[in-house]
């Protein structure tokens, strides 16, 4: 089907989705006194149609100019919505028709009734939304001043809730500020609401690093609030003029401003600062710690906990949810990261709901750049590096230049880790009392890392990754999640069952392509499994 048929059948299931929609909306306005506790759930609902109509007016907009994948990846999730939205008006009327038998039907009794069946409308219009959501940002890779302008004319009435800053941003105002920002990247002016960069005099003195990272927490002077200091783009590690790398970063730090830490995992930016180093003065970006979280640790430290402590299933599969999202968000961004292990994976302690595994967030920017600019062809020669590189990007002097696929492929390593709950790089003490790191026994990688062809040694560690994913996860996590993680480690190859083999993803300037392979076999997938 041409793209021009496609977006037709995407404005046709819009509308569909408004005739259940506005009908849903109706009935919530007509039961809304029914009941306190009902209400409240009926307000829950309200929000979410108006999150979602500003969202559908937004697509209708500017779906003429999408492309084919995006268009696709959209007519799927709107028929899903359509199909929820209708279950959600059926579950009032089949509540109406049961009244209707029994006219005497006791008030609190109907009430009942309804909250049963609104329950699950809330939950499937929450799952929607988040399901949703990624898809939704790969709008802003879109490089087409007329995507703004109507973006722009889609609801004058968001403009109020952008200067009210004690209203959550909607999907639809974090899209547009998003690609406002986009629109300023790698221009050479400041900012025309003061630069990112701030004072570090503002910083308290007293800063705790983060065992395992480069990171630390700290403080502002005149608050309690903590945040968290992450190095960008150290300069003794990419040879790049400092000012390309100071743009990276305020171009980073522009975007990260707009996101939703629970929505996008990761944290949200108040700024850039410079602070000295051994390796001289160093960029950091000035990162929030959302409230009620506490006490991070890196997902190493947790996978190399002694006693061992196994993780549950269902946390499993969480952290491997919101490490995915971030990924997907970076990309969405515009970035790649070049540096996803679990070393960069910060997993917080959530005091409010005490449970001791909270949300993961994904940091060390160390190497971040944009996904079109200019890249590095140097390396090391650091194993424990190499082994969440693909091995066209390993050694000294990668043969690939870096592409959010190697990412992908990063990804696909640390989703194996937190399958086995196995840290494959342990650390064990060595002479004057120095700790050196040693491959995980299970992983069987000594005689690959010996191989003085490096190259070969590569490929047979991504071999022997393949075989462990193979043969030990379908017992552990099941099918779906082993084919998420082959995916991942795979591609970058040749092979016809690649779903990221695609022709035309080599020459996809905004990314577009990869991005919705990357939802489609990645991000869906993980997001259907149910614990």
């Amino acid at each position: 089907m041409d793209p021009a048929s496609v977006a037709l059948a995407v404005v046709s299931v819009i509308d569909l989705c408004y005739k259940y929609g506005n009908k849903l909306a109706v009935l919530c306005h007509q039961y809304r006194n029914l009941d306190a506790d009902l209400g409240d759930t009926i307000l829950t609902i309200q929000a979410s149609w108006m999150k979602m109509d500003v969202q559908l007016k937004s697509l209708r907009a500017i779906c003429d100019k999408l492309d084919y994948p995006l268009l696709n990846l959209y007519h799927d999730a709107l028929a899903r919505l359509e199909a929820k939205l209708a279950r959600a008006a059926e579950s009032f009327q089949v509540v109406q028709a049961k009244a209707g038998v029994a006219f005497n039907v006791h008030q609190k009794l109907k009430a009942v009734y309804l909250k049963r069946e609104l329950a699950q409308t809330v939950n499937d219009l929450e799952e929607w939304q988040r399901r949703f959501d990624p898809s939704w940002y790969l709008i802003t890779r879109i490089a087409n001043p007329d995507v703004d302008r109507r973006l722009q004319n889609v609801r004058p009435g968001q403009q109020q809730q952008q200067r009210d800053a004690s209203i959550s941003p909607s999907p639809s105002t974090r899209l547009a500020r998003m690609r406002e920002s986009i629109k300023q990247l790698s221009s050479q002016g400041e900012e025309v609401s003061g630069s990112i960069f701030k004072d570090v005099t503002a910083l308290s003195s007293e800063m705790v690093r983060i065992e395992g990272t480069n990171a630390y927490i700290t403080r502002y002077r005149n608050s309690t609030r903590s945040v968290l200091l992450d190095p960008a783009n150290m300069l003794s590690q990419n040879q790049i003029p400092s000012t390309t790398a100071k743009l990276n970063i305020r171009d980073l730090a522009r975007l990260l401003l707009h996101i939703d830490p629970l929505t996008f995992y990761l944290l949200r930016c108040d700024g850039v600062v410079e602070l000295p180093t051994t390796h001289g003065k160093q960029f950091h970006l000035l990162l929030e710690i959302p409230v009620g979280l506490s006490s991070p640790k890196t997902l190493r430290q947790l996978l190399l906990q002694r006693p061992i402590r196994k993780c549950s299933l269902s946390h499993r599969i969480q952290l491997s949810k919101q490490l995915a999202r971030s990924v997907m968000f970076v990309h969405a961004a515009g970035f790649v990261h070049k540096n996803i292990n679990p070393a960069t994976v910060l997993v917080f302690h959530d005091e409010k709901n005490n449970v001791a595994l909270g949300p993961s967030f994904l940091i060390g920017f160390e190497r971040i750049r944009r996904a079109e600019g200019r890249t590095d062809k140097f390396g090391d020669l650091d194993w424990e590096k190499n082994l969440y590189r693909h091995p066209l990007r390993q050694g000294l002097h990668p043969e690939d230049i870096f592409e959010m696929r190697h990412d992908i492929y990063s990804l696909g390593v640390c989703l194996l880790e937190i399958a086995l709950w196995e840290s494959f790089v342990r650390l064990e003490g060595g002479e004057g009392g120095r700790r050196t790191s040693v491959p995980w026994s299970g992983l069987e990688i000594l005689d690959s890392l010996a191989d003085r062809d490096q190259r070969r040694g590569a490929f047979a560690t991504k071999d022997r990754l393949l075989e462990i994913c193979k043969e030990d996860l379908p017992s552990i996590v099941g099918e779906k999640y082993t084919s998420v993680v082959v995916s991942c480690l795979c591609c970058l190859d040749e092979s016809d069952n690649n779903p990221f083999r695609d022709e035309k993803s080599l020459q996809d300037r905004d990314g577009i392509v990869i991005g919705v392979r990357y939802i489609e076999n990645v991000l869906l997938k993980l997001e259907e499994l149910v614990i």
